[in-house]
Parts: C-alpha cells; sequence; structure tokens
C-alpha cells in the first residue's frame, strides 16, 4: 500500500498571521500586510523583540501570499511547499528528488545535504547531525561552511522608490565564536543600490553581505526588504507601475475644452482637455508613470477631473447662464426640470432685493419716465399762473 505523506510544520499559518481568509485576493493580502507592517515595524518598536519578531513573521507571510507561483505550493504542501531547502522548487513537488533520501545519492541535493535557518537570525542545523545523534558513526568530512544570510527592512520615501536610490545600510548582527564559542556582535555598513520603481515587499538580495563563514568559506546574502513610503504630499497614488493624479478644472474648460498644467512625477507637463469633460472624466498621460523593473518602459499617469462648481456668482455670470441655459433649451438639448427664479441669495448679496439684472434696467427706464413726466407737469402748472 502507498504511504501517504505529511508535511509537519511549527510555524504558524500564514493566513493566520496577516489576518486573512484563504480566499482573500492580492489587494487584501497587500492591505493586511501594511496594516501589520506598519504597527510591528522596528523603527516604531524600538527595544521590543516582541514587535520585531512579528514584524519579520507578517512579512514572511506576505512575501508567499503575494507570489501566485509561492503561494499556490503553500496551499498544496503547506510551509514544506516554499522552504527553499525542502527540495520543493527544485524537483516539481517531491522533497526528496528521485531517490527519496534527504541526505544524498542520485537526484538528491547538490551536496548531500541541506540547512534549516531559524527565524532568529541564522542558525543552522545540519541533517547529516541529527543522523550521527541517533545512530551515531562516523560519516565523512565535511567542508568549511557558508556564513548566514541575514534580514533586514529599509523604508523609502516615495520619490526614492520611484527615481531609485543608493543608501548605506547599517547591518549589526551576532556571530558565534567556533574556537571560544563566544558571542560577538557584529557591525558594517554596506551600500545598497535601490532600483527605479522598486515597490512596497519586494527583497533585494546582496550577494556575499550577510554573515562571515568558517575560515576558507564564502559569507552569507544579505537580503534586504524593502517598505515604500506614500507620497507626502498625498498628491500621487500609486497603482502599480501606474500613479493617480486628481487635477481641479472649471466648468467652462470642461465644457469648452482647453489645457492644464499638470504636476508628474519628473516634472510639469501641459495637458489638453477635450471638450464636453464629464465629472468622473480620466485622462491618460503615456508614459509618466513609475518605470518597470530592469526595463526601460514606464507605467502611465491617469489624471482624474474634478469640476469645480462655483458656490457664488456674480449678476453678470448669472445672467449669462440664464441665456445659456435658455439657449440650451431651444436646441433641444435640455435634460430635465427648469432653473430656479432669479437667484434671490446671489442677488440680495449684492443689491438687496430680489431683482434680476433686467429687471434693474425696466425699473432705470421707468424712473427716468417718471421724471419726465413730473416735469412736464411743473412746467404747466407756471405757464398757467403767468
Amino acid at each position: 500500500m502507498k504511504m501517504q505523506k505529511h508535511y509537519f510544520s511549527s510555524k504558524a499559518d500564514f493566513y493566520t498571521t496577516l489576518n486573512v481568509p484563504k480566499s482573500a485576493d492580492k489587494a487584501s493580502v497587500k492591505k493586511a500586510y501594511f496594516k501589520l507592517a506598519k504597527e510591528y515595524h522596528p523603527d516604531t518598536n524600538k527595544g521590543d523583540e516582541k514587535a520585531s519578531e512579528k514584524f519579520k513573521k507578517v512579512t514572511e507571510a506576505y512575501e508567499v501570499l503575494s507570489d501566485d507561483k509561492q503561494r499556490e505550493l503553500y496551499d498544496n504542501y503547506g510551509h514544506a511547499g516554499v522552504d527553499p531547502n525542502s527540495g520543493f522548487n527544485q524537483q516539481g513537488g517531491n522533497p526528496f528528488g528521485g531517490g527519496g533520501n534527504p541526505f544524498g545519492g542520485a537526484g538528491g541535493f547538490n551536496d548531500g545535504s541541506f540547512h534549516f535557518h531559524s527565524s532568529g537570525g541564522g542558525q543552522q542545523i545540519d541533517p547529516e547531525d541529527l543522523f550521527d545523534a541517533f545512530f551515531g558513526g562516523s560519516r565523512r568530512q565535511r567542508g568549511p561552511r557558508r556564513g548566514a544570510d541575514l534580514q533586514m527592512h529599509v523604508n523609502l520615501p516615495f520619490m526614492d522608490a520611484v527615481l531609485g536610490v543608493k543608501r548605506d545600510l547599517n547591518v549589526r548582527y551576532q556571530l558565534r565564536d567556533p574556537v571560544s564559542g563566544r558571542v560577538e556582535v557584529k557591525e558594517r555598513s554596506v551600500e545598497c543600490s535601490i532600483p527605479a520603481g522598486i515597490d512596497s515587499g519586494m527583497n533585494l538580495r546582496l550577494g556575499g553581505q550577510g554573515a562571515e563563514g568558517d575560515p576558507g568559506a564564502p559569507r552569507g546574502d544579505l537580503m534586504v526588504t524593502v517598505i515604500v513610503e506614500e507620497d507626502e504630499n498625498d498628491y500621487f497614488q500609486r497603482n502599480g507601475a501606474d500613479v493617480h493624479v486628481e487635477i481641479p478644472v472649471s466648468v467652462t474648460q470642461a465644457i469648452l475644452g482647453g489645457s492644464v498644467d499638470v504636476k508628474t512625477l519628473t516634472g510639469t507637463a501641459e495637458m489638453k482637455i477635450p471638450q464636453g469633460c464629464q465629472p468622473d472624466t480620466k485622462l491618460m498621460m503615456r508614459g509618466k508613470g513609475i518605470p518597470y523593473l530592469k526595463s526601460s518602459q514606464k507605467g502611465n499617469q491617469i489624471v482624474h477631473l474634478k469640476i469645480e462648481i462655483p458656490q457664488k456668482v456674480t449678476p453678470k455670470q448669472e445672467e449669462l447662464l440664464r441665456e445659456f441655459d435658455a439657449e440650451t433649451d431651444k436646441s433641444g438639448q435640455r435634460i430635465s426640470g427648469r432653473l430656479a427664479e432669479a437667484a434671490g441669495s446671489a442677488f440680495d448679496s449684492f443689491f438687496g432685493n430680489n431683482k434680476s439684472p433686467s429687471d434693474e434696467r425696466k425699473d432705470s427706464k421707468e424712473d427716468v419716465s417718471k421724471s419726465k413726466e413730473e416735469s412736464d407737469d411743473e412746467n404747466h402748472k407756471k405757464s398757467q399762473s403767468t
């Protein structure tokens, strides 16, 4: 009878770690990660070991669940499916290769061994040591071991992530002296070139910048997880390689068209506004977005038009608007309803009454006529008296 394989892990479920259901889409996973990363980030929880450990766990969970291939392996095989040392990625889902022997042999691992890395900073456990502990006996001489990989996080301002930047990273880690057994604290500066277009949750691997290995063995690698901050002016809203902005335009511009200056990631550009723009109009500025990684191409800038309606108008503006409405009615373009009577609130603020400009002109003519009649009457009375 074929034996069923079971994979066990002491790690918490990644979906539970991020507080999302298994059916969560990428956007929900990303939103949950940003919330937790902000809460547990080491910069805001200095000296808090628990917060630092929690931050590492939520980051590890996000790295897996945000990648379609990794997520599929995790859903099918659990933590063993995404452990790079388990053999799933190299052997098409079989953690023991063709021969079924985790300690070497044809189709097994390259050098007959693999290492487990603890989340606390790179302690390595060799299965051959476990083999000796259980079964005793001698084994082949092992060569010098490579240094442990290190992991750190770096916060980037929005524009640094867009344009790319070089950063000097302060790397601090613990290393045990193999001779004395004493734990030493190492600290050094590492230059990191961050490419343009990098996004939150992405990792940079700096080869040979990890912890020191045995004499004659290479260093491990330094894994840098990037967290990109929001635009400090809250003007650009990022969506992958595209950016969204909101631009105010007047009613006249929306109707007649025109142009407007728009701030982009690299400066200011003039954008044409077509006639008849609606309140929900979106215009695209091609190639004005964020660079794609390892590519000369860029995303787009999406401009959302915000049509601003004036809260107050002058008497002249109201008269012209009413003439515009009358012309609209004649052309059969009226949508529905009617305009209010003369805008009392607007004219009250200017004249203290409810009369429109046409009413004012009419009253003025009547006053002139009345004044002339009164003058004629007085002249007639004078002629009679003489």
